[in-house]
């Protein structure tokens, strides 16, 4: 089917906006550190992270505690780091971490003697030298988070210009019907592909520290909610496909021998 100039904006409308809302969408999961017990959880989840952690807090607590590291690793893997409850003690330690990782903040993460009498579950740990965890600042994090806010704010704007300039042609009602479900199915792929398979395939592909891995894991923890939001926008999207193949329809039907009728199916 010929598409108006009109149409042709709105398509590049819609396809802005919802690129625009998956980049807003990985901002949001992967990019907005929190001290939220479940964000700690699915990043302690990580095996690499968690082993980082666990060697680091008892290597510098097993001697206040009078036991080895290896016994207390084993008591802070087991009984700690794997429970909801450890998640949300060291939940402030990982959004300062996740801060620094994605390169919102350069200050080093440390693990002051009364955060690790929480996590080791003993007040001897008041006597143990503060804990500092190597987190690097990945750059390919930091470059991801940096490039989708611009993106997400640049492809609102096109999207914008691109919305005003095809209103202002007039299109068809049946034309910003279709636009509307093109917005819906760009806003669906883009929820998936920029939301969930970009941090969750492309990011660890192209830097492999263990803290990179919390991308993926973060981009896992909401990826249900992705998906069940981008099938309900694909089945709204198809409503609307069939309500604007039939408003063309009727508009080419109409359109040989009622002008005035024609006119007044445009927006």
């Amino acid at each position: 089917m010929q598409r108006s100039v009109a149409s042709i904006l709105l398509l590049i409308a819609s396809i802005a906006f919802g690129v625009s809302a998956g980049c807003w969408w990985l901002q949001r999961t992967v990019f907005t550190p929190d001290d939220s017990p479940s964000i700690a959880a699915a990043i302690l989840n990580q095996s690499e992270i968690r082993l980082e952690i666990i060697t680091v807090v008892s290597a510098r607590t097993a001697g206040a505690l009078g036991t080895t590291p290896d016994t207390l690793a084993t008591f802070l893997d087991s009984e700690v780091l794997s429970k909801r409850a450890g998640a949300a003690e060291l939940a402030p330690f990982i959004e300062r971490a996740h801060l620094r990782a994605i390169g919102s903040n350069d200050d080093l993460v440390v693990i002051v003697p009364s955060e690790l009498v929480n996590i080791v579950r003993n007040e001897m740990a008041f006597n143990a030298p503060s804990a500092t965890i190597p987190v690097p600042v990945i750059g390919t994090l930091k470059t991801a988070r940096t490039s989708t806010g611009w993106a997400m704010i640049i492809s609102a704007g096109l999207g914008l210009l691109a919305l005003i300039f095809g209103l202002i042609l007039r299109p068809y009602r049946s034309e910003l019907v279709q636009a509307l479900a093109e917005l819906l199915v760009a806003t669906a792929g883009s929820l998936i592909i920029i939301g969930w398979a970009i941090p969750a395939f492309v990011i660890p592909a192209i830097d492999a520290s263990s803290w990179t891995s919390l991308a993926p894991a973060l981009a896992g923890r909401s990826f249900p909610v992705a998906l069940v939001s981008a099938i309900i926008l694909c089945v709204g999207s198809g409503a609307l496909f069939i309500a604007a193949v039939n408003g063309s329809r009727r508009r080419q039907w109409n359109g040989p021998s009622m002008g005035g009728r024609r006119r007044s199916q445009r927006w």
